[in-house]
């Protein structure tokens, strides 16, 4: 009797190691399938360009497979397709089955849109894929240094905070009513767009109520405040505000009519790191003072001194967007400092890991320094650490550790074509940095 219960415990025991077994094969199994997942998604951009007018193949041997379509057509003009063996009807496009696991050839036409519906090994839902077409783009690369000015798009509450008052409490008269980020654009009805002029009407304002308009989130608010006396015998509300910023950054391009992008990201507060709305903003030369070497935890820092005289203006700012600044040049003889002839763009599909060169000014002059490409990010969530680059020049490394603050915008060559701007540094690995597609500073 003995032997039958121990063979059949035995038995029970293996029977609960097999279903431990199985469920920890499924767990893994799941968990496999997830990396697996999120690393194709990875590396199938959202948004694919094609040069207009001339075939190019693709391979990103991703096992996805759909259909390909007009996103929109206006009846009667079509214009060519993006790809040759799409067809119309009067009804819109009919769909083309595609598969990027294998090499596509596309020939593109200039402001076409279409759309792939793609699902993994053809079964799981998986992504759409815009593929749009880029004219034929020459530009200049720069890499020159530039003092950047901006006026902000009204008065920018950076914080609010407490202060004693004549009676000798603590207040915050603004409390509840503005908060970081705003941006104060009227008083009582009045445009407003200079610290000065607000801190002037809030110190004459004898105590009585402020009428303030404000921006926050893109909506337009009406608050009031009443400032109170401060020890100081001045009126207060309790708001930290500006209305300007200014620092260094690098020129990536300029194009033949004169336009240019610069730092490959956008300018930001530094106390609050939003993307600041700008009113207006211009470049002006500036002249490197000191250079601080990267180190392990410790981002290195060009510090530059900005020319503010009229005659030192480069250009205008005209826009600030989550892929740098745009504008003019207006100063057409500054231009004669770039040591680069008009080349192409690369698309991101015909950028290749290895060799590539980067230029900067950050002795005063633009010279190359080579760098290494090691990983290439096609996922468009997070443009501005699309490539992931290290510095290799050794005088470069000698000179900055690597990547310092200043260098942003700094334009990235790579067989003959320019491909991306540097925008970041790895604080922990200074020799590293980031950059960005050069498509996607050419899309504003």
């Amino acid at each position: 009797m003995g032997n039958i219960d121990n063979r059949f415990m035995k038995y029970r025991r293996l029977k609960m190691y097999r279903r431990i077994f199985c469920f920890l094969l499924g767990f893994s199994s799941v968990i496999a399938f997830a990396l697996f997942y999120v690393y194709e998604w990875n590396r199938m951009p959202e948004v694919i360009y094609v040069e207009a007018n001339k075939e190019q193949v693709l391979d990103f041997g991703v096992p996805a497979r759909g259909e390909l379509y007009l996103e929109s057509v206006e009846v009667g003009n079509y214009g060519e397709p993006i790809i040759e063996s799409i067809s119309h009807s009067s009804a819109g496009s009919q769909a083309l089955k595609i598969d990027f696991s294998k090499e596509i050839v596309l020939s593109g036409a200039s402001d076409e849109v279409y759309c792939a519906d793609l699902k993994l090994f053809g079964i799981l839902p998986y992504k759409t894929v815009r593929i749009e077409t880029l004219d034929t783009y020459e530009v200049i690369p720069s890499g020159q240094t530039i003092g950047i000015y901006v006026k902000m798009d009204g008065i920018y509450v950076i914080d609010i905070g407490d202060f004693q008052s004549s009676q000798g409490h603590t207040v915050i008269p603004c409390e509840g009513k503005l908060q970081s980020g705003d941006y104060i654009i009227a008083v009582n009805g009045e445009k407003l767009s200079r610290k000065k002029d607000f801190t002037e009407i809030i110190q004459t304002s004898n105590g009585e109520d402020l009428h303030l308009t404000i921006v926050r989130e893109e909506k337009e608010l009406q608050v009031t405040v009443t400032p109170e006396m401060a020890l100081d015998g001045q009126y207060k509300i309790g708001a930290w505000i500006r209305d300007s910023l200014q620092g260094v950054g690098t020129m990536t391009f300029v194009d033949t009519k004169g336009e240019y992008a610069a730092l490959g990201h956008a300018v930001r507060d530094a106390d609050t790191n939003e993307l600041v709305s700008i009113s207006n903003g211009a470049l002006y030369e500036t002249s490197i003072v000191s250079i601080s070497r990267g180190e392990e935890g410790e981002p290195g820092e060009i510090t530059g001194l900005i020319q503010y005289d009229k005659d030192k203006k480069i250009g205008n700012i005209e826009g600030n967007t989550i892929s740098g600044i745009y504008g003019d040049v207006t100063k057409t003889e500054w231009l004669e400092g770039n040591i680069e002839q008009p080349m192409e763009i690369a698309l991101k599909q015909e950028i290749e890991l290895g060799e590539a060169y980067i230029i900067s000014a950050i002795t005063g002059e633009c010279e190359k320094y080579e760098v290494e490409i090691i990983d290439i990010n096609y996922n468009n969530t997070e443009k501005k650490r699309a490539l992931t680059i290290e510095v290799t020049d050794e005088k470069l490394l000698e000179l900055t550790g690597g990547i310092v603050q200043g260098m942003s915008g700094s334009p990235i060559i790579q067989n003959g074509k320019i491909i991306g701007a540097v925008t970041h540094v790895l604080v922990n690995e200074p020799e590293k940095g980031y950059g960005i597609f050069i498509e996607n500073m050419l899309e504003h």
